[in-house]
């Protein structure tokens, strides 16, 4: 029997005969489904499918209503049939209906438009207990088997008729409903362990290689709904938390039975071989790349599997490089930065594949012209976010170096657009630690401190401001903050390129000095606020001195993001301008021209902070506080630095900052934990430098 449609012929009378709101149909589906998540309407399934499924199909179950409507007396059943709704239509009678001459002021029926077979049905449904809907574990196996049976009977005609698709068509269109079917197990991912157990993980991925693209199109959607995030969220609405631990327990198992299936592989062959010209392929490419994503939500370390287990890095890389803006040019950029942010091994193997290279010239479109919509702007944002990433491995530095990507910022950076937000970022990045050494001195070079310092002095900030909505002013000053340090750390001592960046300063009666200062003043303020409020917190909540010890190691994160950071940097940055030993004139003057204009700098910074109330004594207890916070594993970082010098050959260390002089071309191989441990030592051993010269 074929219900769906009786329902159609019972909303359309409805309708036209009592003005019967739509509302009531989308109660009634609410009340039947049970279901957290709306897959798709009743509608949009008619429409999609090429043989419409009954009613008992789809429940398992028939349905039989009085044969006579309500006035019969007789107890015998009758299955209604569309024939039966067309006959009660068409007859002219109004069988069932209450006093149907009978009409109100303004010529509408007092009765409600229904015949008594449709009040029947209308009752059945309103009787029905939510909860039988439910899927129970016996449900499960019965949609599994059948699926399963559907498959097996597709590839018997496919290979009994090879040459006649008239005949195994009709099994495509059973299997097209069946995978379209098997979407409702995302009501009930509990059960997910049964598709394991039966064996029909295998049968899944099986049909990615179907000979039907349509098919495997469908698989792929399947395969996007079972393994989506929000799945984890079934039944936790519902104080069952039983039930949504299983849910999550059993999707997991589910994500690890397809990947040790191969599914990485097969995701990546129908990547292949999909035309995007072709409306139903461009989906396809779109839900693929969205279970990508699910992956890695559902479970982190997948995303390192992904790149090294499959070619999908490679071809998202290849796809980028299509000029054509596109939907799934967008989130090939958003896998993209999702796959790099959270695995060192993704970065470098990105480096390994030219992918530095590649970003920058994907970027490089964007230097002299704004993205054209929202969409496009997240693109941007998504290839720089990556790229940022990237530079977090010290080969990649090198590589964004010889791809002339600090030449490109700065260009960026001049031009204004909105690239040019994004491109301060990248050069904090791509500057920091004593890998970036190498891009500080480019930067130098390249004159990008008069790009620089324009930046740092606010020239351009509310035009930026009106221009872009997305621009932070805070953050951009953070990044700043962060290339200046850098600077400071990285240039070497008694170099011509360090003594450009102390002029800076120095010049203009050290008005950027001054505003070095007033950047200070505005986030020691904003550390002092968060300790005032946590301290109120503490009286509120009346924590005695061991609660609040314990609470301590969150705070401290707290007030590094509150600006203490940030502050700690700055003072970083007027240590070494105190303490700097180079010559600000002429190199001939001697080295008593350095020693006055040294004393000079101190003088001036003393008299500055004066005025705030504050001495030279604050910044160092500042730093020293910084020091004690620092964390090394000492013995690890001593093992990697006699590691290098025992490699390189080489004896001495750079006495400012105790880092390793590594003989230019020597191949030297640390771990990841030794590289740590040698940076955190290094930026001990920095501190400490500047203390000494303060």
């Amino acid at each position: 029997m074929d219900i769906d449609s009786i329902f159609k012929v019972l909303f359309r009378n409805l309708t036209l005969n009592t003005g019967f709101e739509s509302s009531s149909a989308d109660a009634l589906n609410a009340n039947n489904s049970g279901a957290k998540r709306k897959l798709v309407s009743p509608d949009e399934l008619y429409r999609k499918n090429a043989r419409h499924a009954s009613y008992e199909e789809l429940t398992g179950r028939s349905f039989d209503v009085p044969n006579g409507g309500e006035g019969s007396s007789s107890g015998k059943k009758r299955t209604v049939s569309i024939e039966d709704e067309d006959d009660s239509m068409s007859g002219g009678g109004y069988d069932g209906i209450a006093n149907p001459d009978e009409e109100d002021e303004d010529d509408r029926f007092f009765g409600d438009g229904l015949t008594s077979d449709q009040k029947d049905i209308l009752d059945f449904v309103d009787d029905i207990d939510p909860e039988e809907e439910k899927f129970d574990l016996a449900a499960v196996r019965r949609m599994i088997l059948k699926f399963e049976k559907t498959i097996n009977k597709n590839q018997e005609m496919r290979v009994k008729y090879p040459d006649d698709p008239t005949k195994f068509m009709e099994s495509e269109t059973d299997l097209d409903e069946e995978i379209k079917r098997l979407m409702a197990m995302t009501q009930a991912p509990q059960h997910y362990p049964v598709l394991i157990e039966l064996g029909t993980v295998s049968s899944i991925l099986s049909l990615l290689s179907h000979e039907n693209p349509d098919i495997a199109i469908d698989t792929i959607e399947l395969l996007k709904e079972l393994t989506d995030e929000e799945v984890l969220e079934v039944g936790l609405d519902e104080d069952e938390e039983v039930s949504g631990s299983e849910g999550e327990a059993g999707v997991k198992a589910f994500v690890e039975a397809l990947v040790d299936q191969g599914l990485l592989d097969l995701l990546v062959q129908n990547l292949d071989r999909m035309n995007e010209e072709e409306a139903n392929d461009r989906q396809g490419v779109f839900n693929t790349l969205a279970i990508f994503e699910n992956l890695t939500s559902i479970d982190v370390s997948l995303a390192e599997s992904i790149v090294s287990k499959c070619r999908l890095l490679p071809w998202m890389l290849n796809r980028l490089r299509v000029k054509a803006f596109d939907s799934n040019k967008q989130y090939c950029s958003e896998l993209l930065a999702i796959l790099l942010q959270s695995s060192s091994s993704n970065r470098k193997a990105l480096g390994r594949l030219g992918g530095i290279d590649n970003l920058l010239q994907f970027l490089a479109v964007y230097k002299r012209k704004d993205p054209k919509d929202p969409d496009e702007i997240e693109l941007l944002e998504n290839l720089f976010d990556g790229l940022c990433s990237a530079l977090g491995e010290k080969e990649n530095k090198q590589l964004f170096l010889e791809g002339e990507g600090i030449e490109l910022m700065v260009i960026m950076i001049k031009e204004k657009k909105m690239a040019r937000i994004k491109a301060v970022k990248v050069l904090d990045y791509a500057m920091s630690t004593k890998s970036g050494t190498a891009n500080c001195l480019r930067f130098v070079e390249i004159m990008g401190l008069k790009t620089l310092f324009p930046l740092f002095s606010r020239k351009g900030v509310d035009k930026l401001k009106k221009a872009y909505k997305s621009f932070s002013e805070v953050e951009e000053e953070e990044h700043i903050i962060g290339i200046l340090a850098s600077l400071v750390r990285n240039l070497p001592l008694e170099s011509g390129h360090r003594l450009r960046v102390v002029r800076k300063f120095v010049e203009d009666d050290y008005a950027k000095l001054e505003r070095l200062l007033d950047i200070r003043e505005g986030y020691e303020a904003r550390v002092k606020a968060f300790d005032e409020k946590v301290e109120q917190e503490n009286k509120e909540r009346g924590l005695d001195e061991d609660e609040i010890a314990e609470e301590e190691p969150v705070r401290a994160l707290q007030r590094l993001d509150a600006g203490l950071y940030v502050m700690q940097l700055i003072d970083l940055i007027i240590a070494h301008l105190c303490a700097e030993n180079l010559d600000l004139e002429e190199p001939e003057d001697g080295k008593a021209g350095a020693a006055e204009a040294e004393s000079e700098i101190k003088a001036k910074l003393r008299n500055l902070l004066n005025r705030r109330g504050q001495s030279l004594d604050d910044i160092k207890n500042n730093l020293k506080a910084y020091l004690d916070g620092l964390e090394v594993d000492t013995a690890l970082a001593e093992g990697a630095r006699t590691k290098l010098l025992s490699q390189a050959g080489s004896g001495p260390l750079n006495g400012s900052t105790g880092a390793v002089e590594v003989e230019e071309g020597e191949a030297t191989e640390l771990t990841e934990e030794e590289d740590a441990a040698l940076d955190a030592l290094e930026a001990k051993e920095f501190v400490q430098y500047v203390l000494e010269l303060l």
